[in-house]
């Protein structure tokens, strides 16, 4: 596994992001306080206690609301590399008619759920050595994607990908995203010329500058949230030579610059 496809959020003051990437399929799980999501015309509450899935391939606008004890808190469940492909050979049957086209979904989880979501709570963390815990990780993933269907909640996480060349890209960029990717060498190791990389990306309606400039944000967002790495750090992390050119680009992005969100997240 290259990193945790999982985050945990705090904040102690509320928190606006503005075009904050939503990449791939996300799990949220508010512990505390409230999340307020805006796509579009179209506004989602989620209060304490019920999750939120959010569809990839879109941007969003976000607010985090601490609650009566004073802060937010919740989870972020992604997907790694692979797992959704393999849901769906193994039960794409089962799951016939039960994905969704929703930009998002909120719902109060059914018991299975939770419990499949504990369980994978406890075995993520153990995941990133590899090997037998890694497939446990994601068999836990498999039996909390299962629990939802059942109980036909969280279809939009089930939606198989539209657009391959993106997701190549993507897990590419995500290998390293400190590197000072360019498209050309991208093309070059995805076995095509830099005029069909292009042209390929534009037929997905997005652009290689775009898709970078929003991988390296997602993981920005992640780092500068969830954990207690310096800000220098973080810059060289993303793809960025100074960190005054990654304030400046994380302001322009989220609306908040990275130091004004450490401190509500408290991770400073």
């Amino acid at each position: 596994m290259h990193s945790l496809p999982l985050l945990s959020f705090h904040s102690y003051a509320e928190q606006r992001l503005n075009r904050t990437p939503i990449l791939s399929p996300l799990l949220v799980s508010v512990v505390e306080g409230e999340k307020w999501l805006r796509i579009g015309e179209q506004e989602w509450r989620c209060p304490a206690g019920s999750w939120l899935a959010l569809a990839g391939e879109q941007r969003v606008q976000l607010i985090n609301r601490p609650g009566t004890h004073g802060s937010y808190q919740a989870w972020a469940l992604g997907q790694q590399e692979g797992w959704q492909q393999r849901l769906h050979e193994l039960f794409g049957a089962q799951l016939a008619g039960r994905d969704r086209n929703a930009p998002a979904q909120v719902f109060a989880p059914s018991e299975d759920a939770r419990a499949a979501f504990a369980r994978l709570l406890e075995l993520l963390p153990l995941a990133e050595r590899g090997g037998l815990r890694a497939a446990q990780a994601e068999h836990a993933w498999q039996g909390l994607m299962l629990a939802l269907a059942e109980a036909g909640q969280g279809g939009v996480l089930l939606n198989r990908r539209r657009y391959p060349v993106r997701d190549r890209i993507l897990n590419l960029l995500r290998s390293d995203l400190s590197h000072d990717w360019q498209a050309d060498a991208v093309a070059a190791r995805l076995a095509m010329s830099p005029a069909t990389l292009r042209r390929k990306l534009a037929g997905e309606g997005i652009s290689f500058r775009r898709l970078l400039q929003d991988a390296r944000m997602e993981h920005a967002l992640g780092l500068v949230n969830a954990s207690q790495r310096p800000l220098g750090e973080i810059a060289a992390a993303c793809g960025y030579q100074s960190p005054s050119r990654f304030a400046a680009a994380f302001q322009r992005q989220f609306g908040c610059a990275p130091s004004s969100l450490r401190q509500m997240s408290g991770t400073g």
